[in-house]
């Protein structure tokens, strides 16, 4: 009886179980879809107690799909997250998934994803020859058609402009193009918009292919336009005419500038000596909690006073500004009005300091801290046409229709920037590895550096015969084997024989692409690392866990192979991990400051501080310091319309660089600079570096 009893009480769970299944609640199909590649993915914000097999049946995928999109969901679904879903037309369903048109293939450990790059298809779109001009075409019509630079057409045919006459028979370059875009040198006199406008691309468009691109661009910086495919029709085929004379292969040049070049003149932008007698408004709205309180009286027995009696944490920010404009004051005759408001998170503040300001007229604003209160004082700074500083945010959206804000924080656009200087200037020759999580949310990101690390590492790599034998003695050495030799050694997956080695001392060549791994996969990295030439691996990842896994994997390799670890977006938050272990590996930092307190100008600001307010600076004083150094200089160098002007605005400051950048037409400017610095094993140090600059500049 008691059997029976087990089993009808079993049968009774499943049976609530099955109810509270059917009685879940149904999934909320997400409204928000982003586009990458062509195609189109749900952005789904995981709510409590939703499960793979509900998003299944919401969004009609199966929940294979989900799960190689979103490798982290096989641990299970955490409320809050945010995965993608592949948007599934009407007539797909989930039981179909062979037919969609929107899966997303998982990249695959043993064959690392890798762009093609133009320089290196040396076969040919067509057996030479000459083509025909169209009606109505121009060059960069042509261009497209073929996957073309238009220089590379140039090049071939002397004094061609970019509208040929109809009928023109011009020759065709000998390149192949198997990418999605073309590889274009910036010609003089072009600007964006016009580049968008003789290319016939959409922003949006070229936007995608290039991030690091700001609303400027330069002579000779390589930007990609975007094109459909190449496929030379039957149609198009009949306007080739061959040519007896096979024409030379184009050889598209190495390197990979992206914004460096700056115009010779800027006239818009001149210092005017009036502009340093102005008198200039300044409000700044600073997080200071003094309740009922709505501004500070700006002088320095008060702030230490302040300082004394309450601890308030953005108090070292104000502090730090007013030791600038104290001491501009003093040695550089700014005339300033500037009204301090506390505005907190608090939107009622935010409105109070618009009333203030009403009557006040600012010239510049600076802040408020906190996003809800910013848009608020941002929406009047845009209505007045008043330049607004934000100084906290990292979120790119602040920027976005908002051409009146600029944002001081640097975003992902200047590190992929950064990244791909340091890798063009110390590391071309270098075994590049990208390692991540591979999460959807990355996706972006990542094809992007993958893309723009591509073109500035060089294609080929020669490594004499005599380094590689010498790396087979020392292998040979490991193995304590005397004066024998290993009879084989394997360089970069590659198995090469001793014995050929010492025959054959000819150089090695080895083709050099970028590499990209998930970090599930590392074991397939650390088969094809180098012995003889450098390792730069950068692990993208922004949680203590992957860092640490990725630390103690990599440690052992560092330990018989030439290692460089790059700690990408920002490592120095995790405090936990081994110094040991960043100083065998080199390893570089990108972090949004870095202070050189043996510096003298930063020795002598510490002791002022610690004078006038008698504690010690933090990262806030520093970074107010700064801010109101920057800024203020730039007004009373080009007055209150400056914004045009940043971008060519540089002096040297303590905490952070600024290199503002405007991100797309009607937008705002962005610090696209990121301070770098790396671990000396050789000093037991931290250094900072220049990613522009080789490493003996």
């Amino acid at each position: 009886m008691k059997k029976y009893s087990c089993i009808l009480f079993l049968l009774f769970g499943l049976l609530l179980a099955s109810l509270n299944l059917n009685a879940q609640e149904p999934v909320e199909r997400s409204s928000e879809i982003v586009k990458i590649g062509g195609k189109e993915y749900y952005m789904h914000h995981v709510k409590s107690g939703e499960t793979l097999w509900g998003l299944s049946q919401t969004y009609q995928v199966t929940v294979e799909e989900i799960e190689r999109l979103n490798p982290e969901v096989k641990n299970g679904l955490k409320s809050g997250v945010v995965i993608g879903i592949p948007k599934v037309t009407e007539t797909q369903t989930a039981a179909e998934p062979e037919t969609s048109a929107v899966t997303v293939e998982p990249v695959k450990p043993e064959t690392p994803k890798v762009e093609p790059r133009p320089s290196q298809q040396p076969s040919a779109l067509v057996t030479g020859g000459n083509y025909v001009v169209q009606t109505g075409e121009d060059l960069y019509d042509i261009a497209k058609k073929f996957g073309i630079d238009i220089a590379d057409f140039k090049a071939i045919n002397p004094g061609l402009t970019n509208e040929p006459a109809a009928g023109m028979t011009i020759r065709v370059p000998d390149i192949v193009n198997e990418n999605d875009y073309i590889v274009h040198k910036v010609e003089f006199n072009e600007r964006v918009n016009s580049l968008l406008r003789r290319w016939k691309v959409s922003e949006g468009e070229f936007r995608e292919k290039n991030i690091s691109v700001g609303s400027h661009v330069f002579v000779n910086q390589v930007v990609l336009i975007p094109i459909e495919p190449v496929a030379v029709t039957p149609a198009q085929q009949g306007t080739i005419v061959a040519d007896e004379e096979e024409p030379q292969p184009i050889v598209v040049e190495d390197g990979y500038d992206l914004i460096d070049e700056e115009p010779a003149s800027i006239p818009e932008c001149n210092i005017l000596s009036e502009n340093a007698m102005q008198r200039y408004k300044v409000a700044l709205l600073v997080p200071l909690y003094l309740g009922n309180i709505g501004s500070v009286e700006v002088t320095k027995e008060n702030a230490a006073k302040t300082q004394k009696s309450r601890a308030m944490v953005f108090l070292q920010f104000y502090e730090g500004f007013m030791m600038a404009v104290e001491q501009m004051t003093a040695q550089e005759g700014l005339k300033l009005d500037l009204k301090v408001i506390d505005v907190t998170e608090d939107v009622y503040m935010a409105e109070n300091a618009v009333r203030q300001m009403e009557s006040f007229h600012p010239d510049l604003i600076v802040g408020p801290f906190f996003g809800k209160s910013f848009d608020i004082v941002e929406a009047y700074a845009k209505e007045k046409n008043i330049l607004v500083v934000n100084p906290m945010s990292t979120r790119e959206s602040v920027i976005q229709g908002n051409p009146n804000v600029v944002k001081v924080k640097p975003g992902m656009s200047g590190q992929i920037m950064d990244l791909t200087h340091l890798v063009q200037h110390r590391y071309k020759d270098a075994n590049v590895f990208i390692v991540s999580k591979e999460r959807f949310a990355d996706t972006l990101f990542l094809n992007v550096l993958e893309e723009h690390l591509n073109h500035a590492i060089n294609g080929q790599v020669a490594v004499s015969g005599q380094e590689m034998l010498d790396y087979a003695r020392s292998e040979s050495q490991k193995k304590e084997m005397g004066e024998r030799m290993v009879q084989t050694v394997t360089v970069e997956g590659q198995v090469y024989a001793t014995n050929d080695l010492k025959e054959n001392r000819q150089d090695i060549v080895f083709e050099n692409t970028v590499k990209r791994y998930s970090y599930s996969n590392i074991s397939t990295l650390k088969s094809q690392l180098s012995g003889v030439r450098d390792n730069l691996i950068i692990a993208y990842g922004d949680d203590n866990v992957f860092a640490t896994q990725v630390l103690n994997t990599m440690k052992k390799e560092a330990e018989d192979k030439p290692v460089t670890l790059v700690a990408v977006p920002d490592w120095t938050k995790f405090e936990k991990l081994l110094v040991s272990n960043l100083l065998a590996m080199n390893a570089i930092y990108f972090t949004d400051c870095f202070v050189d307190y043996s510096d003298d100008e930063v020795k002598d600001f510490v002791l002022q501080f610690r004078s006038n307010y008698r504690v010690e600076p933090q990262d806030y004083a520093f970074e107010g310091y700064d801010l109101a150094r920057y800024f203020l200089g730039a007004l009373m160098r080009y007055g209150g319309d400056m914004k045009d002007c940043l971008p060519y605005y540089n002096i040297p400051l303590f905490h952070t660089r600024y290199h503002f950048m405007e991100r797309g037409e009607g937008n705002g400017l962005e610090n696209q600079s990121w301070s770098i610095y790396q671990y000396d094993n050789e000093a037991i140090e931290l250094h900072p570096i220049d990613p522009r600059q080789a490493p003996s500049e």
